[in-house]
């Protein structure tokens, strides 16, 4: 038997955060999932801010019914189970175990680019760690929408990985598919150009054979994350897809953490697969 579908929103109650209750809802919607609107507030920072017992009661009351006010004005109340979590552990810990018989189609996060907020200090290493697909978002785009999808193909070994995992939610969404072929003068200094475009080709005829619309482009000689989030607004992109991988120490100091930084400044959601292997 088919398990239920999920879709995982933290929150805590910022413009970013409700944007990510707003992209859960569309998805969800589409796709008969439902939704869990999560609250992590860690019990030894909750308990510092009040005074005696009733203080802390009033305040856990006080939380629940934000929490539901969120979920109201969110338009998909239907769908969604608020719940809030007080724990020991950190805001990643519980987002990353998070304990459910249903499979978690997505993860919907606002991140404000800063690592000043407590959910926004746990984003990177979900992204990372997470086995299943996070969204991150900075705003709403509306209509909310997936048609053009953004998918940057590079020289790194999971490039294939990500094509063929975005796959299903292109076909779900019936998303018209942008490739970005993008390198960095240090990559070529290893890696060919002919390379590079037999990765985008390929890309390309994989998409076409599923029955989905694709247009390639290629930038070579710039920052990649900058490059990416310049032409996300160029094609007026929907989201763009893009895998987190941890890297080597050699690598990151040559290249950097383009994961991190395309997270950071993208002004549209970006969805980021973890590699399986």
């Amino acid at each position: 038997m088919d398990r239920s579908k999920l879709v995982l929103v933290p929150t805590d109650f910022t413009r970013e955060s409700f944007a990510a209750l707003e992209y859960a809802v569309y998805y969800a919607n589409r796709t008969d999932a439902q939704i869990h609107l999560l609250h992590i507030a860690e019990k030894k920072e909750l308990r510092s801010k009040v005074e005696d017992v009733a203080a802390y009661r009033n305040r856990i009351t006080d939380l629940e019914q934000q929490l539901k006010a969120f979920k109201n004005r969110s338009g998909g109340a239907f769908r969604i189970t608020e719940r809030l979590v007080i724990t020991e552990k950190s805001a990643a810990d519980e987002i990353l175990h998070y304990n459910t018989t249903a499979t978690i189609e997505v993860c919907c996060i606002g991140t404000s680019g800063s690592s000043h907020s407590a959910l926004g200090a746990n984003t990177g290493r979900i992204v990372r760690e997470a086995s299943f697909p996070v969204m991150t978002c900075r705003d709403s785009k509306h209509p909310i929408q997936f048609k053009n999808l953004l998918l940057p193909i590079d020289l790194s070994r999971h490039t294939n990985e990500k094509v063929e995992r975005i796959l299903r939610f292109a076909q779900e969404f019936h998303c018209h598919i942008h490739l970005l072929a993008v390198s960095e003068f240090l990559e070529e200094l290893t890696f060919s150009k002919k390379e590079l475009l037999e990765r985008l080709e390929a890309s390309a005829q994989y998409f076409k054979a599923a029955g989905l619309r694709c247009s390639t482009e290629i930038i070579r000689h710039d920052l990649v994350s900058h490059s990416v989030v310049a032409y996300d607004t160029e094609i007026k992109a929907d989201a763009l897809v893009v895998m987190a991988e941890h890297k080597s120490i050699i690598t990151s100091m040559l290249l950097g953490d383009r994961t991190n930084k395309v997270v950071a400044t993208s002004p549209i959601p970006v969805i980021s697969f973890r590699p399986l292997h």
